[in-house]
């Protein structure tokens, strides 16, 4: 069986905030902090899931030969 791409899924961007600045809410940025900690945890579990789908496109691959 010959290997059909799928195409990558969209990535969520992270956006490494800095310390909140004497003026800003603290809570506003432990908003941020918690939006990011999910954005990259998607984004992990995404390239997880594409290297599961490649190891097994690879092993249907192998077992053909």
């Amino acid at each position: 069986m010959a290997y059909t791409p799928t195409g990558m899924q969209a990535l969520f961007p992270i956006y490494l905030g800095r310390m909140p600045q004497s003026g800003e809410d603290r809570d506003t940025y432990d908003s941020g902090v918690a939006q990011n900690e999910n954005n990259l945890n998607q984004n992990l579990e995404l390239l997880y899931g594409k290297l599961l789908e490649l190891e097994s496109a690879l092993a249907e691959y192998t077992e053909g030969e």
